[in-house]
Order: structure tokens, then C-alpha cells, then sequence
């Protein structure tokens, strides 16, 4: 750290020289005195200034004017010496010249660096080069390294370059504009080409950011990639254990004109809740079973069906590695990868099978995925497909592959999604509905050619039941079975876990919820 009395030292010695009117050298000369200590002191000087010390600031600023001094006051033209010269056995020689015209405007920038037992490097630098080199390696400027510099200019190497800088007294502490500049421009010409710089220069680090984060971006999804093929080739290896389970025969069935539709939302499989909590929500393999059972007698007191539809709507998993299916969120999880898709197809294929215990027809449709399980969802989902068309052909399994799935029931028509994906949409559709999401509804119906009466698009997502109506449409949230963690809970408001349903008797419909099993 320079100290203050070597500070005042040297201010005193380069007021000095500025009062005089004469280069640094110049004034040296004239006194009779060598300018090496000098030199090495002011070089220490820039050093700490730019290592943070900040009351340099002023001499610094002070020593470049001077330095630029070297170049503005005409001198007579010195001849380059040969490289049989004595000065070539040493590499602290080197030789810097500003080339004019007839009319004294500067046109370019000489330099020859002598070099001991090599050929001297010696070239000419235009002024375009000259000023991109003060303006991107100055603090002042683009502040960027010797390294990232000198690979504008491949005909150099780096030992090379940093002996050109030297050659021109080139230093972080300088100016950000060429000697040319300075005499060629006013003082707010020079700002306003500053700053037009220093924006441009904002905007290029902008766009090198956003290449960065796409290169990140598809680093991620080729190593997700990756995991899924492995996870498609451990779920084809899953063994689903039903335990003694015999398929069951289907006869003729027994006749019934009740149907029912379950919309089975949300099951978060592997997501974890704290014990003891202010609002405690248990949420295991077992925990998970006895509620798909309560559901079971729920439908029994219905007496037997004639049709039991079955709706999955998304995040049957909690996720990918403790994260949702964007890798933006971190996630309490009391279950690895393979442990959620094992429990998912042992549980559901276990519950489908005994459904058809309940009904003469039972029928799945799911959506493709949802914004915590994603593509391992639909993954599981069509793992859990191949198993029911093994065990139980007679079950009508459909699995849709676009964000929204659509099917006819009793004159009625269902659009089913989970209601937020697992890639682009910022905002999942809302709990009620609102202009946004209703132009966007009106426009796929449009686009699907789906018109008349009795339409119902029904989402999951926000584990919540509540209902709106418009012209066209009813719009249905629909409950969770999982219910909600404990960040919701504490944060947001406490959710009853459940089913919501619609029962048909006959052709009359009536909607309903079973909650808090």
C-alpha cells in the first residue's frame, strides 16, 4: 500500500512537470536526472490504484495526462535502430512511434521491441486497433484482460502483446481513447462515444449471458435426457408385486344406470410433511393406500355402477431429485426416483384392478403430466397403461399426449389438463376463472371444433375444489388426495385432501367431493 508522504512526493514532482510544459523525460533531462526510480515508483503507484487503492485516484489520473504529453508535443523523428546495434542484446529496450501526416493528423502507431538473442518485434498498429486496445483493456473502459485482448490480434502472442502495451504505456489506470482521439475530439464528443461504448458494451455482455445460459439450458436437458432414458430402461425392469392377486373373471355384470367419474388429482407420491406441524398431513405408501380404500367404500355406498371413469390429472410424483420438473424449486421428499414410480404402479394398479369390483365398465383417461412429475409422470403413467392392458385388457386406459385431453361421456364433454406444465407457462391456469384464461379456453374449443351444451373443463394443479360457469363452459379445480405440504399450508391457506367426483343417475348429473377420508 503506498503511503501518503510517497504520495505527496510524487504529486509534488508531477505538478512540477505539468507547470513546466515538458514530457516526463523531458523534464528529467533538463534537471539532469535519471527518471528510473521515478518511473518504478509511479508504477507501484498504478499498481496499488489498481489493486483498490482509492485515494491514488487523483495522481494516477494526473501521470497518464503527462504520459499522454509524450505523444502530443512534436519531437524530433528518431531513427529506428538496427538490429546490429548493441540495444538488441537487451529486452527493456523498446521503441514506440506515432506516425503523422503532411497535415500532422495521426495515421497509425509504430513499435519495435528488441529482444535478447531474437529477431525484434515490430509492427505497425492502425488507429481503429489502437483505440480498441485503450478502450476494452482500460478500467474506464471495458476493463477485460491482456488475455482476451491479444486474441483480437492472432498475429501476437501474449508475451508478445503485454511487450506492445509496455511499448505505448499502456496501463488499467489510462484513458479509455487513443492519443488520436483526444486531439481529434472535444471533450463532449468524447463522452457521448463513451457512453454510446459502454452500452454497447452492456448489451454484448447481455447477449453473451443469454448464450451462456442457453449453452446451461441444454447442458441440463441433454443430461435430463440422459436420466430418462436410464429411467426408461429401469421401468421396463419394475416388478409390480400384487401379491396373490388372480385377475378377476368379468362376466355379464349386473344392471345399473349410476356411473361415476372420479378425478383423481395431485397424489404427490414422495413428497414429504414434517410430524408434529401445526397442520400435520402424513403422506406415505400406506397413508396413500388407505385413503385409495376409503375411496373404494365411498363408491360401494353408490351400490354397483354401471360406469366408473377414472380422470388422473397430473403430479401422481413429486418430483425429479427433490426438484419439480423445471429444476427451479427444491423440494422436501421422503422418496428417491425409482422408489415414486415403484410405489405409483404397485398402489394404482392395485386400486384399478379391485375398481372392478365396483362396476361393469371401469375407463382411464390421464393427461400427460404435470409442472412437479413431467415427462418421468408420463413415464410412469404409460408404465402403469402397459400393466392394466396385461392384467385387465377389458379396461379402457387412455393416455393423452397433449397438454389438454378430450373425450365425450353421456352427451357431455370433458377437456381434462392438470392445469400448469412442465415447461413454459409461468402461471397455471387459476383457481376461478379469469378473462385470460377464458379467451384461451374459447380459442382451443374453437380450434378443436368443440361447440354445444354441456362442456366441462376440469384441471387439477391447485388442490382446491371450486367451480365457475361462463357461456360456453364450467371451469372445475379439483381436490387433491395428497392435500397440501406444509409450506402451503403454513403460507397460503389449509386444503382438505379428497376426491371430487360426478355421479350420473340416468342421464342427471351431480358434482361432489369426497374429503378428508
Amino acid at each position: 500500500m503506498t503511503r501518503k508522504s510517497t504520495i505527496t512526493k510524487r504529486m509534488d514532482t508531477l505538478e512540477l512537470i505539468e507547470k513546466s510544459g515538458l514530457t516526463i523525460n523531458g523534464y528529467f533531462k533538463a534537471n539532469e536526472k535519471n527518471p528510473s526510480s521515478f518511473y518504478q515508483a509511479m508504477s507501484n503507484i498504478v499498481t496499488d490504484y489498481e489493486n483498490g487503492q482509492e485515494d491514488l485516484k487523483e495522481i494516477v489520473a494526473l501521470y497518464n495526462r503527462l504520459k499522454h504529453r509524450e505523444h502530443l508535443i512534436e519531437e524530433e523523428p528518431q531513427e529506428l535502430p538496427t538490429i546490429n546495434e548493441e540495444v538488441q542484446d537487451t529486452d527493456e529496450n523498446i521503441i514506440s512511434t506515432i506516425n503523422r501526416d503532411s497535415e500532422g493528423k495521426i495515421v497509425s502507431y509504430s513499435f519495435k521491441v528488441f529482444r535478447r538473442d531474437k529477431t525484434p518485434i515490430e509492427g505497425t498498429l492502425n488507429r481503429d486497433d489502437m483505440n480498441d486496445i485503450y478502450r476494452l483493456y482500460s478500467y474506464y473502459g471495458a476493463g477485460i484482460t491482456q488475455r482476451e485482448i491479444s486474441r483480437r490480434f492472432p498475429d501476437f502472442s501474449l508475451v508478445d502483446f503485454k511487450r506492445i502495451l509496455r511499448a505505448f504505456n499502456i496501463t488499467k489506470a489510462c484513458g479509455p481513447f487513443a492519443p488520436h482521439m483526444y486531439e481529434e475530439k472535444t471533450e463532449d464528443e468524447l463522452k457521448e462515444i463513451h457512453l454510446r461504448e459502454k452500452e454497447n458494451d452492456f448489451l454484448k455482455r447481455i447477449e453473451k449471458d443469454e448464450l451462456n445460459d442457453i449453452r446451461q439450458t441444454a447442458t441440463k436437458l441433454a443430461r435430463k435426457n440422459r436420466e430418462l432414458e436410464q429411467q426408461l430402461l429401469n421401468i421396463s425392469t419394475i416388478e409390480v408385486d400384487l401379491g396373490d392377486y388372480k385377475p378377476i373373471e368379468v362376466s355379464g355384470g349386473r344392471s345399473s344406470t349410476t356411473s361415476l367419474m372420479l378425478h383423481l388429482s395431485d397424489l404427490h407420491i414422495g413428497a414429504k410433511c414434517e410430524s408434529n406441524t401445526l397442520y400435520p398431513n402424513p403422506w406415505d405408501q400406506e397413508e396413500l393406500v388407505r385413503r385409495l380404500n376409503e375411496i373404494s367404500n365411498k363408491i360401494n355406498n353408490f351400490g354397483h355402477l354401471d360406469t366408473l371413469i377414472i380422470n388422473l390429472l397430473g403430479d401422481n410424483l413429486d418430483g425429479m431429485d427433490n426438484q419439480t420438473a423445471r429444476r427451479d424449486h427444491i423440494m422436501p421428499q421422503n422418496m428417491d426416483n425409482m422408489e415414486q414410480v415403484s410405489v405409483f404402479l404397485k398402489v394404482m394398479s392395485q386400486f384399478i384392478l379391485d375398481c372392478r369390483e365396483l362396476a361393469n365398465n371401469v375407463v382411464i383417461y390421464s393427461v400427460k403430466d404435470g409442472n412437479h412429475d413431467g415427462i418421468s409422470g408420463y413415464i410412469a403413467t404409460l408404465a402403469l397403461k402397459n400393466i392394466i392392458n396385461k392384467l385387465a385388457p377389458e379396461v379402457n386406459f387412455t393416455l393423452f399426449k397433449d397438454f389438454i385431453g378430450k373425450y365425450e361421456f353421456k352427451g357431455h364433454t370433458y377437456c381434462i389438463c392438470h392445469g400448469k406444465d412442465d415447461k413454459f407457462m409461468k402461471r397455471g391456469l387459476p383457481l376461478n376463472l379469469d378473462e385470460k384464461s377464458k379467451i384461451m379456453i374459447y380459442e382451443w374449443l374453437e380450434e378443436n371444433n368443440i361447440h354445444g351444451d354441456n362442456i366441462h373443463f376440469v384441471k387439477g394443479d391447485l388442490h382446491s375444489n371450486a367451480l365457475n360457469s361462463c357461456k360456453r363452459f364450467d371451469y372445475r379445480n379439483v381436490l387433491s388426495l395428497f392435500g397440501a405440504s406444509d409450506y402451503s399450508n403454513y403460507n397460503f391457506s389449509r386444503n382438505s385432501y379428497g376426491v371430487s367426483y360426478d355421479l350420473f343417475v340416468g342421464d342427471i348429473r351431480t358434482i361432489g367431493t369426497f374429503e378428508n377420508l
